[in-house]
């Protein structure tokens, strides 16, 4: 059990190893890239050879007993490999989660045990002949998080998590980002944050505030919105320090995050999440506001927490917990998102503009991968894009689908029959 952090909010992970994984990772990329991403690899891949060494370790690691397969989908914690394995259990095909000294790791096998029923969906860029070749191989596989075609590889699924990388992608091909930039001095983020004030003067104060967090990293932590002063920046780059050695400052885009997951260039769901929020009467103070609402909880929604991460948001509001708001008038409370936070979610794929889904789908082609999961802030997902201000924020290579099965509002959309589908199961 890690321990508890505002910045990290439900998702705690140990800042000192983090921050040298992620900062390696960063530093580390361009040699990893021509490690894992040339003739040789390609060749290696081609012929199964790192299946078949991979097939060796996992062989040792089960005859020592330093892993264990486990077939039971109850015991399964992590929601994202459940809604798979409901999906698994409608297509006979079994599944088994890996266990390393008796705890998960987010590994699975999944094997068909009815080979007659396997579905053909090759991607674009796979010719039919060689993919069928092998796709009669592939009646069992191994995979982590999600499933991917076999035999794929592309050197966008090791940058992807490069929040500046992805940044820079999306906006060298004409694509909606937030103007910001990439620093690990704090005299480069001052001159960022000073650029993006000079470019926003004309425009209320909200609308230059930025948003700094680091350059990988995932669930939000130890990101900070509302940033609009020197003194906040200064607070607020060392929060976002403290898990890279990279920060991203970028424009606060205002709207709602939408998820939008793409499978096999296929947009499969988009998912709205709100933050936890309070609406004003004009009669009580934001605090007393809170308490009301946590004695009126929505079913699956999770208690507001009064903190003091929460005060310092607020604060860069102008706010305090006793602040009485206007009758109407609705505060954030949080730079969290969703309904662990007290927030709510909403799967909104039925009233997307069609020119935001191809908006999507023109990006998955961009890093050509066959599953991502794109957030992405505009103020209202029913127009399209090109009449608001708007922006993708990063993407994540192994997306949490099961979001778009579990909605609190709208109708749940099953992305993991997508999933199987493109894998061929």
């Amino acid at each position: 059990m890690h321990k508890k952090c505002e910045h990290c909010g439900n998702n705690p992970v140990p800042h000192r190893m983090y921050w040298y994984m992620e900062s390696l990772n960063i530093f580390l990329t361009p040699l990893r890239q021509k490690l894992l991403y040339n003739p040789v690899t390609f060749w290696l891949k081609k012929r199964n050879v790192d299946g078949l060494l991979g097939g060796f370790f996992l062989h040792l690691g089960l005859i020592f007993k330093i892993l264990q397969w486990r077939s039971d989908a109850k015991q399964c914690k992590v929601r994202r490999a459940q809604v798979l394995w409901e999906e698994a259990d409608k297509r006979n095909i079994e599944m088994k989660e890996l266990l390393f000294f008796g705890k998960p790791i987010d590994v699975y096998e999944a094997e068909l045990t009815n080979p007659s029923s396997l579905i053909f969906n090759p991607l674009p860029n796979q010719s039919a002949s060689n993919t069928l070749r092998i796709k009669d191989k592939r009646l069992k596989i191994i995979f982590s998080g999600l499933p991917r075609p076999a035999g794929y590889m592309n050197p966008w699924l090791d940058l992807m998590d490069d929040k500046w990388l992805f940044k820079k992608r999306m906006l060298k091909n004409g694509l909606p980002v937030p103007m910001g930039g990439s620093c690990w001095k704090f005299g480069q983020a001052k001159e960022i944050f000073n650029r993006i004030q000079a470019a926003s003067y004309q425009l209320p104060a909200t609308s230059y505030a930025v948003i700094v967090k680091p350059r990988s990293g995932s669930r939000g932590r130890h990101s900070t919105t509302f940033v609009s002063s020197v003194e906040d920046l200064k607070e607020a780059f060392k929060i976002a320090k403290q898990l890279c050695f990279w920060v991203i400052v970028e424009e606060q885009l205002q709207g709602p995050v939408y998820r939008a997951t793409v499978v096999n260039f296929e947009l499969c769901g988009v998912l709205r999440g709100d933050p936890p929020f309070v609406a004003g009467d004009g009669q009580h103070g934001i605090g007393e506001l809170i308490t009301i609402k946590n004695n009126n909880p929505h079913p699956g929604v999770k208690d507001i927490i009064v903190d003091s991460s929460m005060e310092l948001f607020l604060s860069r509001q102008g706010l305090i917990l006793s602040s009485v708001i206007s009758a109407g008038q609705t505060v954030n409370l949080s730079e969290k998102i969703g309904v662990n936070y007290g927030g709510s979610s909403s799967e909104d794929y039925e009233v997307c503009h069609p020119d935001n889904k191809d908006l999507f789908v023109r990006a998955a082609k961009l890093l050509n991968d066959p599953i991502v999961g794109f957030d992405f802030i505009i103020p209202d997902i029913a127009k399209s894009w090109k009449e608001q201000k708007c922006g993708f924020i990063e993407v994540n290579s192994l997306p949490f689908i099961n979001l778009h099965h579990d909605p609190l509002k709208g109708q749940p959309r099953n992305v993991a029959t997508k999933v199987w589908d493109m894998v061929g199961f």
